[in-house]
C-alpha cells in the first residue's frame, strides 16, 4: 500500500475508533516515546477523523473499549 495511502494518528482514543470502524492498521511506528498507529484508507480515516473532532462520530462503544485494550497491548507488547 502506497504511502499516499496512509493516515497516521498518535491519539489513542482516535485511533480506537478507526480500528474499531475496521479500518486496516498496518502498523505501529514508535518515534521516542511517541507511537503512530499507521492505517490504510487514508480517505476515509480522515472521514472518520473529522467526525470524531466535530462530536458526531458513532459507533459501538464496546468494540471501541476492546479497540483500546488491543492498541494498548501493541504499544506495550512491542517494548
Amino acid at each position: 500500500m502506497s504511502d499516499n495511502n496512509t493516515y497516521k494518528v498518535k491519539d489513542l482514543y482516535l485511533s480506537a475508533y478507526i480500528y474499531a470502524s475496521q479500518k486496516p492498521l498496518l502498523r505501529v511506528e514508535r518515534e521516542g516515546s511517541t507511537c503512530w498507529f499507521v492505517y490504510g484508507d487514508k480517505a476515509s480515516c480522515e472521514a472518520l477523523a473529522s467526525a470524531y473532532w466535530a462530536n458526531t462520530a458513532v459507533g459501538n462503544v464496546k468494540a471501541i473499549v476492546d479497540a483500546i485494550r488491543s492498541l494498548k497491548d501493541l504499544v506495550f507488547a512491542q517494548r
